[in-house]
Protein backbone atom coordinates (compact mmCIF):
# COMPACT_ATOMS: atom_id res chain seq x y z
CA UNK A 1 0.00 0.00 0.00
CA UNK A 2 3.08 2.23 0.59
CA UNK A 3 4.08 1.86 -3.18
CA UNK A 4 0.72 3.22 -3.99
CA UNK A 5 0.89 6.17 -1.55
CA UNK A 6 4.17 6.98 -3.18
CA UNK A 7 2.61 7.16 -6.33
CA UNK A 8 -0.34 9.19 -5.69
CA UNK A 9 2.64 11.77 -4.31
CA UNK A 10 4.38 11.53 -7.53
CA UNK A 11 1.52 12.41 -9.80
CA UNK A 12 0.58 15.61 -7.23
CA UNK A 13 4.41 16.40 -7.56
CA UNK A 14 4.25 15.85 -11.24
CA UNK A 15 0.91 18.23 -11.41
CA UNK A 16 2.03 20.78 -9.82
CA UNK A 17 5.29 21.23 -11.46
CA UNK A 18 3.24 21.34 -15.17
CA UNK A 19 3.10 24.64 -16.61
CA UNK A 20 -0.39 26.14 -15.84
CA UNK A 21 -2.82 25.09 -18.57
CA UNK A 22 -6.43 25.87 -19.71
CA UNK A 23 -8.43 27.09 -15.83
CA UNK A 24 -10.81 24.96 -14.70
CA UNK A 25 -14.11 25.92 -12.81
CA UNK A 26 -15.07 24.15 -9.79
CA UNK A 27 -18.08 23.05 -11.54
CA UNK A 28 -15.66 21.48 -14.21
CA UNK A 29 -13.37 19.86 -11.55
CA UNK A 30 -16.25 18.54 -9.75
CA UNK A 31 -17.69 17.05 -13.14
CA UNK A 32 -14.33 15.44 -13.83
CA UNK A 33 -14.24 14.06 -10.20
CA UNK A 34 -17.69 12.81 -10.75
CA UNK A 35 -16.62 10.94 -13.64
CA UNK A 36 -13.59 9.28 -12.56
CA UNK A 37 -15.76 8.00 -9.58
CA UNK A 38 -18.55 6.06 -12.06
CA UNK A 39 -15.63 4.76 -13.92
CA UNK A 40 -13.78 3.52 -10.79
CA UNK A 41 -16.83 1.98 -9.12
CA UNK A 42 -17.68 0.38 -12.59
CA UNK A 43 -14.71 -1.17 -12.64
CA UNK A 44 -15.37 -3.06 -9.24
CA UNK A 45 -18.76 -3.59 -9.91
CA UNK A 46 -17.66 -5.44 -13.34
CA UNK A 47 -14.85 -7.28 -10.93
CA UNK A 48 -18.39 -8.24 -8.51
CA UNK A 49 -20.35 -9.49 -11.80
CA UNK A 50 -16.70 -11.37 -12.79
CA UNK A 51 -17.20 -9.45 -15.74
CA UNK A 52 -14.06 -9.59 -17.56
CA UNK A 53 -15.34 -7.50 -20.49
CA UNK A 54 -17.25 -4.89 -18.56
CA UNK A 55 -13.83 -4.80 -16.27
CA UNK A 56 -11.70 -3.92 -19.67
CA UNK A 57 -14.27 -1.66 -20.58
CA UNK A 58 -13.07 0.84 -17.98
CA UNK A 59 -9.43 0.76 -19.56
CA UNK A 60 -7.67 2.50 -22.37
CA UNK A 61 -6.56 0.28 -25.34
CA UNK A 62 -4.18 2.66 -26.08
CA UNK A 63 -0.48 1.25 -26.96
CA UNK A 64 1.28 3.56 -23.97
CA UNK A 65 -1.29 2.73 -21.87
CA UNK A 66 -0.42 -0.07 -19.18
CA UNK A 67 -3.78 -1.13 -17.85
CA UNK A 68 -2.72 -2.56 -14.50
CA UNK A 69 -0.14 -3.37 -11.76
CA UNK A 70 -1.80 -6.21 -9.27
CA UNK A 71 0.28 -7.23 -6.56
CA UNK A 72 3.61 -6.83 -8.69
CA UNK A 73 2.28 -8.26 -11.55
CA UNK A 74 1.70 -6.36 -14.62
CA UNK A 75 -1.02 -6.99 -17.57
CA UNK A 76 0.60 -4.83 -19.77
CA UNK A 77 -2.39 -4.99 -22.49
CA UNK A 78 -6.24 -5.08 -22.77
CA UNK A 79 -6.02 -8.86 -24.08
CA UNK A 80 -4.06 -9.73 -21.22
CA UNK A 81 -5.78 -7.79 -18.69
CA UNK A 82 -8.94 -9.13 -19.66
CA UNK A 83 -7.29 -12.96 -20.47
CA UNK A 84 -6.06 -12.75 -16.62
CA UNK A 85 -9.50 -11.84 -15.40
CA UNK A 86 -11.60 -14.76 -17.29
CA UNK A 87 -9.02 -16.87 -15.70
CA UNK A 88 -9.46 -15.52 -12.49
CA UNK A 89 -13.28 -15.11 -12.56
CA UNK A 90 -13.24 -18.89 -13.84
CA UNK A 91 -11.35 -20.34 -10.73
CA UNK A 92 -13.81 -18.85 -8.36
CA UNK A 93 -17.59 -19.03 -7.33
CA UNK A 94 -17.88 -15.28 -6.72
CA UNK A 95 -16.51 -12.25 -6.20
CA UNK A 96 -17.76 -9.26 -4.20
CA UNK A 97 -15.37 -5.98 -4.15
CA UNK A 98 -16.15 -2.45 -3.92
CA UNK A 99 -14.52 0.67 -2.49
CA UNK A 100 -14.77 0.79 1.00
CA UNK A 101 -14.17 4.46 1.55
CA UNK A 102 -13.89 7.78 -0.29
CA UNK A 103 -12.84 7.60 -3.52
CA UNK A 104 -9.99 10.70 -3.19
CA UNK A 105 -9.82 12.17 -6.78
CA UNK A 106 -7.22 15.05 -7.66
CA UNK A 107 -7.75 16.72 -11.19
CA UNK A 108 -4.63 17.05 -12.94
CA UNK A 109 -5.74 18.89 -16.33
CA UNK A 110 -9.07 18.88 -17.88
CA UNK A 111 -7.81 15.85 -19.39
CA UNK A 112 -6.37 13.84 -16.98
CA UNK A 113 -7.17 12.93 -13.45
CA UNK A 114 -6.04 10.51 -10.88
CA UNK A 115 -8.19 8.80 -8.13
CA UNK A 116 -6.93 6.56 -4.49
CA UNK A 117 -9.16 3.94 -3.98
CA UNK A 118 -9.69 1.83 -0.85
CA UNK A 119 -11.52 -1.57 -1.47
CA UNK A 120 -12.79 -4.34 0.27
CA UNK A 121 -13.47 -7.60 -1.26
CA UNK A 122 -14.71 -11.38 -0.86
CA UNK A 123 -13.81 -13.74 -3.05
CA UNK A 124 -16.06 -17.37 -2.81
CA UNK A 125 -14.23 -20.60 -4.04
CA UNK A 126 -15.94 -23.36 -5.26
CA UNK A 127 -15.76 -25.37 -2.05
CA UNK A 128 -18.20 -22.08 -0.58
CA UNK A 129 -15.66 -20.87 1.23
CA UNK A 130 -15.65 -17.09 1.40
CA UNK A 131 -12.42 -14.84 1.86
CA UNK A 132 -12.04 -11.44 2.74
CA UNK A 133 -9.61 -9.22 2.03
CA UNK A 134 -9.00 -5.28 1.37
CA UNK A 135 -6.57 -3.09 -0.28
CA UNK A 136 -5.79 0.02 -2.09
CA UNK A 137 -5.96 1.22 -5.51
CA UNK A 138 -4.61 3.62 -7.67
CA UNK A 139 -5.87 4.71 -11.53
CA UNK A 140 -4.50 7.30 -13.46
CA UNK A 141 -7.06 8.39 -16.30
CA UNK A 142 -6.87 10.43 -19.45
CA UNK A 143 -9.78 12.01 -21.54
CA UNK A 144 -8.86 11.01 -24.86
CA UNK A 145 -10.77 11.26 -27.77
CA UNK A 146 -13.89 12.45 -25.62
CA UNK A 147 -13.80 9.68 -23.88
CA UNK A 148 -12.38 9.00 -20.28
CA UNK A 149 -10.71 6.06 -19.99
CA UNK A 150 -8.10 3.86 -17.18
CA UNK A 151 -4.21 4.32 -18.50
CA UNK A 152 -2.95 2.74 -15.56
CA UNK A 153 -4.02 1.19 -12.35
CA UNK A 154 -2.20 -0.53 -9.42
CA UNK A 155 -3.67 -2.09 -6.52
CA UNK A 156 -2.28 -3.80 -3.83
CA UNK A 157 -3.77 -6.29 -1.49
CA UNK A 158 -2.85 -6.59 2.96
CA UNK A 159 -1.28 -10.41 2.99
CA UNK A 160 -2.41 -11.02 -0.26
CA UNK A 161 0.05 -14.19 -0.58
CA UNK A 162 -2.20 -15.67 2.83
CA UNK A 163 -5.71 -14.68 0.98
CA UNK A 164 -4.08 -16.27 -2.42
CA UNK A 165 -3.48 -19.30 -0.18
CA UNK A 166 -6.55 -19.71 1.58
CA UNK A 167 -8.54 -19.18 -2.18
CA UNK A 168 -6.32 -21.83 -3.80
CA UNK A 169 -4.36 -23.53 -1.25
CA UNK A 170 -0.72 -24.10 -0.65
CA UNK A 171 1.61 -23.26 -4.04
CA UNK A 172 3.58 -26.08 -5.06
Amino acid sequence: MRNSMLLFLALAVVGACEPPQQTLTEADRRAVADTVKRIVTGVFAAASRRDAAGLVSGFAADPDAHPIVWNGVAQPTIERLRATADSFYGAIAGLESSASGEIGTMVLAPDAAAAEVPFTFTITTKSGKRVPGQGVATALLRKRAGAWKIVHWHESEQHFDAVMQQVFGPRH
